[in-house]
């Protein structure tokens, strides 16, 4: 096991051991075994010197001759015999013990001079005993006590000095050693032969205990390899840690976006320097005063909902807004913000990153105004280019007419005139639901039965060369929407598939429920998550390529050859589809085909009814209509046009001039058709006015403006109703004869 330990050590020391380090310690250890057990031997010896004198008072104090007597031998032997032995080795050992002085000989000697002085002490005492076989176990004694030197020649030296002492007392002196007059080699020979056993014994001893201390050398070398090297390794860690710690600081303190750690309850605890600018503070110790919270700086309505969502995720959350500075200004910044908690799903703080964008949004107002400009100028020359061929048409057959009153052409001339006219007509509606200002008649209908309605018509529109193919989900939810625009939606989608297949192809029509998820919406989308209805329309045509992706919603841009498209189309759709509260996207690739998807929300209204619409316009009785316009042509026209179908018209030019009319003839009417934006006084006002004087008076509202015009119009009351510009006189006299109840 210590040999396994040595090995783990010496794999952290990391490399061999240095055996002459290892020496050197194994040096230092034996030395201060030595110097120990020097001391040891050197009050052992002074007692047993102590000891030895006492013996001899005890046993034989005095000699006896007659009557005479005086001090026994044994009583002197004791004291100076005794005192040879024993005070130049306990000098000796007392000397390198506790001064550590004496030469690198002397300090080897000492052992042995200890070793000699212990056994002559031994036969010091076997001599005071008479040869007493009890105190010859002084010797195994001794020879055991001198083993804590783990010296092995210490004990032969021990042995020598015994065996030579027992051989020469032996022969010369047997009673002083063996207790008897006769000289016995052989008790000799018995004597030293135990000697020799227990030497051998305390051999094998000594090598397991400097084995021992070699190992605990070896075992504290690698230790100081191993301190060492991880001193090193701290050292350099902490320097690592230190400089990691700078970098950090700095990188903080200097970042190039505002930093924030902040408690649970959303209090700035620490901020940067740039944050503490953003804020407008003039230091972070200012800051850390005011107690900001930075889940109430912003000031945006759904501020909870987004920390809300970054308690709830844990994760990452950007997005654009503003924050409140000191100064009570606004900054609009780009935030990103992490909730972190700990393994117990304890709220522990938030980290926070902050970005002033005011000069990033000054910028992109100013870029998105000149595509504005820019947009609006292409608009301009497109409608321009469009109606002055119209214009030019119009204007060709008005002459024609005025040169050749009485000509057989003149139906067909004013036929051309009133084609131009819708074809104007037809360019100002798509020109509104580009723009999403268009007036649109929403209600509850399927999404499914307008593309069953559809069926035939797409499939002559499409020509025998293109199969279609309709998958519709009979599971399809409910939406609301102007069911002539989502028509007109997906005819235009149809005509852009079937021109993108020239050569012949496959349409796929397919609908199903969808929900979408600010994920999938991005932060970009005006949408709201939740649940929608889309309708995919896809091509195996030609594609399209990225450049012609991105511009395909613009007006007037196309692909088409001069006259087979007025660029309208797709801007039409994306306007119609972003008024009715929906989206539309698109995905392309070259070669292979292109999908549009449209998506509409999803309602759980009910089915609204549907009408059979009935076109009948009926013949007035005589009853009097107060007819408000404030453009001439208009007014002249639809007077005219009243009057044929047998109604008596008030004309006026705007609200205060038909005001004074009624209040000057006092007449009553039937009914109140007026525009709405005029001159003095609008529609609206005129018609709360006249309702007033009386009540539950019909009134037909006209314009030619965008929805906005309408918003303030209350167009769900009873005997109310819209008629958008430009309108047939037989639209003018159908509407009036339902207000009229004819």
């Amino acid at each position: 096991m210590t040999a396994g330990l040595s090995e783990k050590v010496m794999t952290l020391g990391g490399g061999p051991v240095d055996e002459r380090a290892v020496e050197a310690v194994f040096g230092s250890f034996m030395d201060r075994v030595q110097e120990r057990t020097n001391r040891f031997f050197a009050f052992l010896l002074l007692g047993q010197w102590v000891a030895a004198i006492a013996i001899a008072l005890i046993i034989s104090p005095l000699a006896w001759e007659g009557r005479g007597y005086q001090v026994h031998p044994h009583v002197w032997a004791a004291v100076f015999i005794g005192g040879l032995i024993t005070l130049y080795p306990a000098w000796l050992g007392l000397r390198s013990a506790t001064k550590g002085e004496g030469t690198a000989i002397d300090r080897r000697l000492v052992p042995h001079i200890m070793a000699v002085a212990q056994m002559l002490t031994s036969s010091l005492f076997i001599h005071l005993t008479g040869g007493r076989i009890e105190t010859h176990f002084h010797i195994f004694g001794s020879l055991a006590l001198l083993a804590f030197y783990r010296k092995t020649p210490v004990l032969l030296t021990a042995t020598a000095v015994t065996c030579l002492d027992h051989l020469l007392r032996g022969l010369f002196w047997p009673e002083s050693v063996y207790g008897v007059f006769t000289a016995s080699p052989w008790r000799t020979l018995e004597h030293g032969f135990w000697v020799l056993f227990e030497v051998a014994f305390l051999a094998i001893s000594i090598r397991g205990g400097r084995q021992d201390l070699w190992d605990g050398a070896r075992r504290r070398v690698v230790l100081e390899n191993v301190n060492g090297e991880m001193e090193r390794i701290i050292t350099e860690r902490t320097t690592d840690l230190q400089k990691s710690e700078e970098r950090f600081r700095t990188l903080f303190k200097d970042a190039p976006i505002g930093l924030y750690h902040a408690d649970p309850q959303g209090t700035l605890l620490l901020a940067n320097r740039l944050m503490v600018q953003i804020l407008g503070y003039a230091s972070r110790e200012e800051l850390k005063a005011h107690a900001v919270n930075f889940r109430k700086t912003g000031e945006s309505d759904d501020r909870q909902a987004f920390f809300d969502e970054v308690v709830a995720r844990g994760e990452i959350r950007s997005r654009d807004t503003a924050w409140r500075r000191a100064d009570g200004s606004l900054v609009h910044v780009r935030e990103s913000v992490r909730a972190y908690r700990n393994e117990e799903g304890k709220l522990l703080h938030f980290e926070g990153s902050v970005e002033d964008i005011t000069e990033r949004r000054h910028l992109e107002e100013r870029y998105f105004q000149s595509q504005k400009v820019q947009a609006i100028g292409q608009l301009a020359g497109g409608v321009a280019h469009d109606f002055n061929n119209i214009l030019t048409a119009i204007l060709g057959y008005t002459e024609m007419i005025v040169d050749e009153p009485g000509s057989h052409e003149t139906p067909s001339h004013a036929a051309e005139i009133r084609k131009a006219a819708e074809r104007a007509a037809d360019l100002t509606r798509q020109l509104l639901a580009f723009s999403r200002k268009q007036t649109l008649q929403p209600r509850v209908f399927a999404l499914n039965e307008v593309v069953s309605d559809l069926d035939k018509m797409l499939r002559r529109l499409v020509g025998e060369n293109i199969e279609i193919r309709t998958k519709l989900d009979p599971r399809l939810g409910l939406t609301k929407a102007d069911p002539g625009q989502i028509q007109q939606v997906i005819m235009n989608l149809t005509v852009n598939a079937r021109d993108a297949m020239p050569s012949g192809g496959r349409l796929t029509i397919e609908t199903s429920n969808v929900q979408l998820d600010k994920a999938y919406l991005g932060p970009q989308s005006e949408l709201v998550p939740g649940e929608y209805v889309m309708i995919s329309i896809s091509d195996s045509g030609i594609g399209m390529t990225p450049e012609v992706k991105a511009r395909i919603f613009e007006p007037f841009f196309t692909t088409k050859g001069e006259g087979q498209g007025t660029g309208l189309g797709l801007a039409t759709c994306h306007g119609i589809v972003r008024q009715s509260g929906g989206q539309i996207s698109v995905y392309s690739e070259v070669g292979i085909g292109t999908t549009f998807r449209v998506y509409l929300p999803r309602t759980r209204e009910l089915l609204s009814p549907v009408e059979a619409p009935v076109k009948t316009v009926s013949q007035g009785g005589g009853e009097v209509l107060l007819f408000v316009e404030d453009e001439p042509m208009v007014r002249q026209l639809g007077s005219r046009a009243l009057t044929s179908l047998g109604y008596r018209v008030i004309e006026a030019e705007n609200g205060v001039e038909a005001l004074q009319i009624i209040e000057k003839t006092q007449e009553r009417p039937a009914l109140l058709v007026t525009d709405v934006v005029m001159p003095k006084m609008g529609g609206g006002v005129l018609s709360e006015m006249m309702r007033e004087r009386i009540p539950g008076l019909p009134v037909l509202f006209t314009s030619g403006y965008t929805q906005e015009a309408l918003d303030d119009l209350d167009l769900a009351k009873p005997g109310i109703s819209f008629l958008p510009k430009p309108y047939s006189m037989s639209d003018l006299g159908e509407t009036v004869g339902k207000l009229l109840g004819r």
